[in-house]
């Protein structure tokens, strides 16, 4: 801005721009344009000292700004106003000419352009021009999202020599499916928000129930949905009463909701869940090896009590380790086992006396496992397994034939005369003896020593060949010596024979059974 003080003495304003500047200088040096000159580089701006300007003699023609060239780039110029005359009240004020008006002037040389300076930050003070150069910006600082794409910007752009390699993140390890009753296997249930009985809801129940009977051919399958999902809605509103009844109700359904079943097994109140756990045989085996995991001793022995218990179930039921379970499962003869499952029982039976003669009873026990258990057994448990599960045949003959040449075994005659030494013989002596006699394994021979029933003394004796009367002569100091004559009379030799083979291969750990007996 510029500032002229005419006569009258009150400032008139005009506004100096870029082009009425440099008309303005073609005017002052009469047309010609001033000599081209290279700029010289701008030095920094705290060693830049404005140059003094000379003063303008007083002229009647009105005074402008003019620019001398400066040795320095873009510096500050400054117009000093003319000295101010005095002016009368009243008087007009002369208007200075337009220099925006167009002069005819001659064709003037090429000039160089020099970049416009920006505008100041603050206005000057009157008549007083200074040109300096536009400040910097000051920097917004960047969101954090922006700064993140620019460096991953650089990184892009930067050699590949420069770039540090990021490591891969590992996909996380599968693991192995936990299965139901596992010590891993959690299970999580929403609980139902409580409700106040309603005493109608039971009658609502049963209603729905009959709509849900209905016959496939006599019902839509959008309706049975609707009333099963409504039915699920009132069972918290239900009363302790209608709700067994409501149970007992869905037992002799052929094909229950399996949503409505569920939901009733896995109800606390063993009122509720215990007639479908004992008698409802529409309900899956998952559900109920879900319902072993909750470990409620009274919903476990009630699915003991089932008619048909498949072996995943009993495998369940077992690994509860409840000896109450445990005895009604065994008791029971509509459950099946797995091999492995009998294995177990034999180990807790051998710890629960109370377990041994259901197992030993059973129509399904195999011979391994009774063979296993007499180590155990009372001494009538004991005949009941001589009686039951030994036979002679011809082919028991042979295959025993098989088996000694199998071992490497001659087939030869006992020499008796090993039996004067057991008297005086020590226990460790004594299993020597008999493991000699008999031809089995040494730690075999130790346990028949070791055994005091005299059951095993018994069939060691048959397989070694003895008559009555020399039997007669080793246990008549013995007080059930009457009775294990009577077992002598019944055994056979192939009999014993077999009993003393499952007895060496068990204590050898050897045959088919033995990675499972010495799980």
């Amino acid at each position: 801005m510029s500032s002229v003080r005419p006569e009258d003495g009150l400032p008139v304003r005009r506004v100096i721009t870029a082009d009425s500047f440099r008309a303005l200088k073609l005017k002052l040096n009469g047309g010609k344009p001033p000599p081209a000159a290279v700029a010289p580089p701008v030095p920094a701006p705290q060693q830049a000292l404005p140059p003094k300007v000379p003063e303008l003699p007083a002229d009647p023609v009105p005074p402008v700004a003019t620019v001398e060239t400066l040795p320095e780039a873009i510096e500050p110029v400054r117009v000093e106003p003319p000295p101010q005359s005095e002016t009368l009240a009243g008087s007009t004020v002369a208007t200075i000419p337009d220099p925006l008006e167009p002069i005819l002037l001659p064709a003037p040389e090429p000039l160089e352009i020099e970049p416009e300076p920006s505008q100041a930050e603050s206005d000057p003070p009157l008549a007083e021009i200074i040109v300096e150069p536009a400040a910097p910006e000051p920097a917004m600082p960047e969101a954090p999202e922006a700064q993140a794409v620019e460096e991953q910007a650089k990184d892009a752009a930067s050699p590949a020599s420069t770039m540090t390699p990021v490591p891969r993140e590992e996909p996380p390890a599968v693991s192995a499916p936990v299965k139901p009753g596992s010590p891993g296997f959690i299970e999580r249930r929403v609980l139902e928000r409580p409700l106040p009985e309603a005493p109608e809801a039971g009658e609502r129940a049963h209603a729905l129930l009959d709509i849900m009977a209905i016959p496939t051919a006599g019902s839509l399958p959008q309706e049975r949905a609707l009333a099963n999902d409504t039915l699920l809605r009132l069972i918290p509103r239900m009363p302790l009463k209608s709700l067994r009844h409501l149970a007992e109700r869905v037992c002799l359904m052929e094909t229950p909701s399996q949503m409505l079943v569920r939901r009733l097994i896995n109800d606390p109140r063993i009122e509720v869940s215990g007639p479908l756990l004992e008698n409802a045989m529409t309900v899956d085996d998952s559900d109920l090896i879900a319902v072993c995991s909750s470990g409620n001793p009274a919903k476990l022995k009630l699915m003991a009590r089932r008619r048909v218990i498949s072996p995943a179930l009993s495998e369940a039921l077992i690994q509860s380790n409840d000896v109450e379970t445990l005895l009604n499962l065994v008791r029971n003869q509509g459950a099946a086992f797995s091999i492995e499952a009998m294995w177990r029982l034999t180990r807790f039976a051998a710890a629960h006396p109370v377990l041994q003669a259901p197992l030993v009873t059973r129509q399904d026990t195999p011979s391994p496992i009774a063979f296993q258990l007499f180590w155990r057994l009372p001494s009538e448990l004991r005949r009941y397994v001589l009686s039951r599960f030994l036979t002679d045949s011809e082919t028991i003959s042979k295959i025993l034939i098989m088996n000694a040449e199998n071992e490497g075994v001659e087939r030869r005659f006992a020499d008796l005369s090993l039996l004067s030494r057991l008297e005086t013989a020590s226990a460790e002596e004594q299993g020597a003896i008999y493991a000699q006699l008999v031809h089995v394994s040494k730690e075999a021979g130790a346990r028949i020593a070791e055994d005091q029933g005299g059951e095993a003394l018994t069939v060691a004796l048959k397989a070694a060949g003895l008559t009555r009367a020399q039997f007669a002569g080793v246990v008549d100091k013995r007080q059930d010596a009457e009775a294990l004559k009577a077992i002598f009379d019944t055994l056979s030799f192939n009999k014993a024979r077999v009993l003393l083979t499952y007895w060496d291969w068990a204590a050898r750990r050897t045959g088919p059974y033995a990675r499972i007996a010495a799980a």
